[in-house]
């Protein structure tokens, strides 16, 4: 079945909004980057989802706002000597993450009822739209509980929770992405290819995702901070302590030093994998050479980031664009994908 529009001013107006949806997802994912690491994911220390829409807007409630961040465990343990105005570069982040989820929200939801309600959804667009709201949901409410980690007693938001809010925003991402891909190329021809090839790219997508939740953990926990030479870690390949007894299967998920050794490693062989396969299917005929040469380019670039940002320290700049092209990446994948399968 196609999810083509048979009329095509109700195609185009789907496409864009799909499109645009889309897009909104990948910027969210940049704002919720920057909003880790410039720390400033704890201070809005309560979840008001209409209200919370309208920021502080004269000098008396700013104070209040300040006042309450200062009940936080950040403010006590970290930020006590923090300022109004430092306090607002934080906050204005933090908020600008919240604001832009809502109105994703909106984006989202007004233009699904119109359209469904005239019937120009069909089944499959609106079954996987749905799926999609459901998972929005998820993530809004995962999104406090990540930030509720963090206003207890431990002034740092849970590497677990983080990671799950960035594992959810990434299948909104390839979900939304795909259908956007599905509605402008269209799916009726379809090309008989390997199986052996197809499971090669479920493989590939599978690394990059894992390489991007590891790469959750780095941040989650500033593993990426532990150790700042490339390949070796402290003139050694496999580090001391990489295991050490306390944390048990732990180890993988909160021992720094085995975080930034397997994320460093994982990458390295999801580039060697992946670099192969396209290069391998770059001399075949009948395989779609842009798409390839899209997802090797910005793998290649993805390494070149990735050590960078591990031997200067983790600076700001180099790690959200880190960040931003490990997402153009799977994206890429999943448009190669697209154009390994589909006409």
């Amino acid at each position: 079945m196609t999810i083509v529009s048979k009329k095509t001013n109700n195609r185009m107006g789907i496409l864009v909004w799909l499109i645009s949806l889309t897009v909104f997802i990948l910027i969210m994912i940049i704002i919720g980057g920057l909003t880790r690491l410039t720390e400033s994911g704890l201070s809005m220390v309560d979840w008001r989802p209409i209200m919370g829409t309208i920021p502080p807007l004269s000098y008396s409630s700013w104070i209040e706002v300040f006042e309450k961040y200062k009940l936080s465990p950040e403010f006590k343990i970290v930020n006590s000597s923090i300022t109004l105005d430092e306090f607002k570069q934080i906050f204005w982040w933090e908020w600008l993450h919240r604001f832009f989820a809502r109105c994703l929200g909106i984006v989202f939801i007004l233009p699904f009822i119109y359209f469904y309600l005239k019937k120009k959804l069909d089944n499959y667009l609106s079954f996987t739209l749905i799926i999609v709201f459901i998972f929005g949901l998820i993530q809004a409410i995962i999104g406090w509980w990540m930030v509720k980690s963090g206003l207890v007693d431990n002034p740092y938001v849970s590497a677990y929770r983080l990671t799950i809010h960035l594992g959810i925003a990434l299948v909104i991402f390839s979900i939304l992405l795909w259908l956007s891909l599905t509605y402008y190329y269209g799916k009726e021809k379809i090309y008989n290819r390997p199986k052996f090839i197809k499971n090669l790219f479920h493989i590939s997508l599978m690394l990059i995702f894992l390489t991007i939740i590891s790469g959750g953990f780095m941040a989650g926990t500033d593993s990426g901070k532990s150790f700042n030479t490339f390949p070796l870690m402290n003139e050694q390949f496999f580090p001391d302590d990489y295991f050490l007894n306390e944390y048990g299967w732990k180890n993988i998920f909160e021992n720094t030093i085995a975080i930034n050794f397997n994320h460093r490693w994982l990458a390295i062989f999801t580039f060697i994998f992946i670099s192969s396969l396209t290069l391998y299917l770059v001399k075949k005929d009948n395989y779609n050479k842009f798409s390839l040469f899209l997802v090797l380019s910005l793998l290649l670039i993805q390494i070149f980031l990735g050590i960078l940002t591990l031997i200067y320290s983790v600076p700001l700049n180099l790690a959200i664009l880190h960040q931003i092209n490990a997402t153009l990446l799977l994206a890429s994948m999943i448009f190669a994908y697209h154009r390994l399968i589909y006409k």
